[in-house]
């Protein structure tokens, strides 16, 4: 996995270029592989994905019924697109003051946290961002 250490193929931008940096949250990933929702940002931007995400993400795709090839392609698919953000002791710590601070559930606290700069977006669909700063929210 990545850790912010190489820029990612095929990406034409530069990370530090943009305008806002991007974190995916497991909804948005799903979203984009059952209906391509979040397609324009995912396909043309670097997305970060905090480590927690894949966790939450395999454990939708199962539910979802994904086979186990269907999910190491998507997985493979979410490394290619940018960088996994550790979930350090330093992150856990501040994901677990988030979730305090914001009254949110521990791992959508530990996702927050990365976002808290306002340089950065969350895309997102899940109810409990709705209404936080720096969310990009699309609901079926």
């Amino acid at each position: 996995m990545r850790l912010k250490a190489e820029y990612p193929q095929g990406i034409s931008k530069g990370f530090e270029s943009m305008s806002f940096r991007y974190i995916a949250d497991a909804y948005a990933w799903l979203a984009y592989f059952t209906n391509k929702r979040f397609k324009e940002i995912i396909d043309n931007e670097v997305i970060e994905t905090p480590a927690i995400v894949i966790t939450e993400l395999i454990r939708a795709m199962k539910k979802k019924r994904f086979t186990e090839k269907e999910i190491d392609l998507a997985l493979s698919f979410v490394v290619g697109r940018g960088f996994i953000l550790p979930l350090d002791f330093d992150s856990a710590k501040r994901g677990a003051k988030t979730a305090e601070q914001e009254n949110l559930p521990l791992a959508d606290g530990i996702i927050y946290s990365y976002v808290i700069d306002d340089n950065c977006r969350l895309l997102t669909g899940d109810e409990h961002f709705k209404n936080k700063k720096n969310i990009i929210f699309e609901k079926e």
